[in-house]
C-alpha cells in the first residue's frame, strides 16, 4: 500500500509539472489575459475612433473626446498600468494606437518557432477585398508597440447630418 500512495504522489506530481510546459505559469496566463485585454481594448478604441471619424468628419484630437454617456461610451485603461493607451494623430484619415504588451503574441511566438525549425509560417486570415486586410491584424512584440490605422475613404462613408 505504501508504494501505491508513492506511485499516486508521483503520477499527481507529474501531471502537475507538465500541466506548467503545456499551459505555461500562472504568472505567464496572467500577462497573456493583460495582452488579450489590451488587443481588445485597442479593437474597440479603433472602432470608436472610426465611428467618430464618420460622424464628425475627423479624427479625435485626444481619446477623451470618444466618451459619451448617452451611447455608454467610456475609453478603456490599460489593465495593469492603469495608464491610458496611446494614440496620435498622424494624418487627416490616419492615426496610431500604442500599447506596452507583456509577451509576444502567440502568433508571433509561434514564427518564431517555425523559423528556428525551419519551417513556413503561417499566413493570417482574411478574405480578398477586405478594405482592413493587413490592418486588422494585432500582431506585437513584447513591449510597446503602436499599430498605425489608416481610415479608407472609398469604403467608410462620412454620415450625412439630418440638420
Amino acid at each position: 500500500m505504501k508504494y501505491f500512495n508513492y506511485f499516486i504522489i508521483g503520477v499527481v506530481a507529474l501531471a502537475v509539472v507538465a500541466g506548467f510546459f503545456i499551459v505555461g505559469s500562472p504568472e505567464k496566463q496572467r500577462q497573456l489575459q493583460f495582452d488579450d485585454r489590451r488587443v481588445n481594448d485597442l479593437s474597440y478604441l479603433q472602432a470608436e475612433i472610426l465611428a467618430y471619424w464618420q460622424n464628425k468628419g475627423q479624427l479625435p484630437a485626444n481619446l477623451s473626446l470618444l466618451n459619451d454617456d448617452l451611447r455608454g461610451v467610456q475609453v478603456p485603461i490599460d489593465p495593469e498600468s492603469t495608464k491610458f493607451y496611446g494614440y496620435e494623430v498622424k494624418g487627416e484619415t490616419i492615426f496610431a494606437l500604442c500599447a506596452v504588451f507583456n509577451l509576444p503574441s502567440l502568433s508571433q511566438q509561434a514564427n518564431a518557432l517555425a523559423d528556428s525549425a525551419g519551417r513556413t509560417k503561417p499566413v493570417p486570415a482574411g478574405y480578398y477585398g477586405d478594405p482592413l486586410m493587413g490592418q486588422s491584424s494585432w500582431e506585437h512584440q513584447a513591449g510597446l508597440t503602436c499599430f498605425e490605422r489608416t481610415i479608407d475613404k472609398d469604403y467608410y462613408k462620412l454620415k450625412k447630418s439630418i440638420d
